[in-house]
């Protein structure tokens, strides 16, 4: 009898704006910097900022502006200055948290340095060290998606844009408004606030994650608050980040993964969606990851449709409605050509109901990349606890000892009783197996038992490591190449990813890229 095992993930909510939307803004001087200071709009709040009269100086406002115009400016030695004259005239206490929040800022980034994209349209604010084997993977998805999203969104920022990449996810809570208790509850692990992008480094997760692709979702935020001043609801702002989020690898990359399907199928049967405005004022804010993720799939999905039904204009559409004055969801109906109730009660539904879950069966395991910060680990270290099935973990650990001994074929013999078991879509089992296929020339076999987990665990980063080991095995050096980009893209601590890589250049006659991606191992040994 088959039967399945249950392989613990992490359900990732990444990307998140807090709402800074929805402000009715009046057009006094000290009204307007604050409009477009909000908007992230800085040529315009400078020239805001300059016409205050003296009644701004004399009572600190003038000031408290400056300050928050330095911070945004990410000079925040000087705004601490002017905050400091500011809280001189007046105790504001929502100046003082200002002052809190730029002084922790400061406190956490006075040792990273800058290291600018090859256009200078992208700043990465980083600590020097292992860190930096981010930066190549983070500039080739940010110089791409600047293009893409001209294209998709009507809308260019006026660069450089400012990243700051955090060691750590207690980080990300001490330079913004979340708490160590919202990241966790949530996984939050990256923010857009403040002109930047805030991202925790992957080498903070346990196996790491989808970091690349965040980043690119943080993007996507940046750009829609500065193209619509800020006038767009957290669950629009989050279904066109999470639906774009993977648009810098190409047009047609746009998808769910396998485990985010389920889960939105599941909850749509048990009459549990998150609704629209539960999502305010951050998904951040939710009760759990898994409330978390399923609103992440839910607005996925209204972009999804709004793409399908208009065509390659629809968000720039959306963008211009908006910023003609409509508020969200009339502007959302306006380019469907229908009302919002309309939408709401009937279209979203039946087509919800219409998607079909890509290819899964009942017994598929599928891969729940959950945010589980190194700190907290525990047994979710042990993967093999995670098999539920005790016979099938007895022959998986089986198979490692004989993998240990360099016993290849034992080992493959083990596997397989264990796929009796466990079926052939279980990532702990299939990943372990393909490494002893290709050790005993099988490599062919290795790219057979992996071929599945593409769809149902693309987040598992073991899986890219085992795809680029079988393609090295067959000659195969640009897939190889891709796979192992695939891994550094979740996982870029793990030195066999760049040593691999440089085989694949080696393979490819590419011997800079090769001298690259040497030093990327040596820099993550730590030499």
């Amino acid at each position: 009898m088959r039967r399945t095992g249950k392989i613990l993930g992490w359900w990732v909510t990444v990307g998140l704006l807090l709402c800074l939307s929805g402000v009715a803004w009046a057009s006094s001087p000290v009204e307007r910097a604050h409009r477009h200071l909000t908007a992230w709009q800085m040529t315009e709040a400078r020239a805001a900022i300059d016409s205050l009269g003296q009644g701004a100086r004399v009572s600190g406002q003038a000031d408290y502006l400056e300050g928050r115009y330095a911070f945004y400016m990410g000079d925040y030695e000087g705004a601490l200055e002017h905050l400091d004259r500011a809280l001189e005239r007046s105790d504001n206490g929502q100046w003082r948290s200002l002052r809190e929040l730029v002084a922790s800022t400061l406190e956490v980034t006075e040792d990273y340095e800058k290291h600018v994209s090859p256009s200078g349209r992208f700043e990465i604010f980083i600590s020097p060290g292992r860190d930096e084997v981010l930066l190549p993977y983070a500039f080739e998805a940010l110089e791409a998606a600047y293009e893409a999203f001209g294209e998709e969104l009507g809308y260019r920022p006026e660069p450089p844009v400012r990243v700051e990449i955090y060691p750590r996810a207690t980080v990300l809570a001490q330079v913004s408004q979340l708490t160590e208790e919202n990241i966790r509850t949530s996984g939050t692990i990256a923010l857009c606030q403040h002109n930047r992008l805030m991202i925790t480094s992957p080498r903070a997760v346990l196996r790491g994650y989808g970091w690349v692709d965040t980043l690119i979702h943080e993007y996507v935020h940046y750009v829609i608050n500065q193209a619509t001043t800020a006038n767009v609801p957290i669950w629009m702002h989050e279904g066109l980040a999470k639906y774009l989020e993977r648009r810098w690898r190409g047009p047609d990359e746009a998808r769910l993964d396998a485990a985010s399907e389920r889960l939105l199928r599941r909850r749509m049967e048990a009459g549990t969606l998150i609704p629209f405005d539960a999502m305010h004022p951050s998904m951040a804010l939710l009760p759990s990851q898994e409330d978390a993720a399923v609103a992440f799939a839910e607005v996925y999905t209204t972009m999804e449709y709004l793409r399908a039904e208009v065509g390659p204009g629809a968000f720039a559409k959306l963008l211009a409605e908006i910023n003609a004055g409509h508020d969200a969801r009339t502007a959302y109906a306006r380019v469907l050509n229908t009302t919002w109730r309309e939408f709401e009660d009937r279209i979203w539904p039946a087509y919800l109901r219409s998607r079909p879950e890509p290819g899964l069966g009942d017994d598929d395991e599928v891969f729940e990349e959950r945010i589980v910060l190194q700190e907290d680990a525990g047994a979710a270290g042990n993967e093999l606890e995670q098999v539920e099935v005790p016979e099938a973990r007895e022959h998986i650990q089986l198979g490692m000892m004989m993998q240990a001994r360099d016993r290849y074929g034992a080992a493959v013999v083990q596997y397989q009783k264990a796929a009796e078991l466990l079926g052939e879509h279980n990532p702990v089992l299939q990943t372990r197996l393909a490494r002893s296929l290709v050790m005993s020339g099988q490599a062919d076999g290795a790219l057979e038992a992996l071929e599945p987990l593409r769809l149902l665990s693309p987040g598992y980063p073991t899986l890219w490591v085992e795809l680029g080991r079988a393609y090295l095995a067959m000659n195969q050096y640009g897939e190889a190449r891709e796979a192992l980009r695939e891994a550094a893209r979740i996982n870029p601590f793990n030195p066999d990813v760049h040593e691999k890589m440089a085989r694949a250049y080696r393979g490819l006659n590419r011997g800079e890229e090769a001298e690259e991606a040497r030093r990327l191992a040596a820099l993550v040994r730590g030499r």
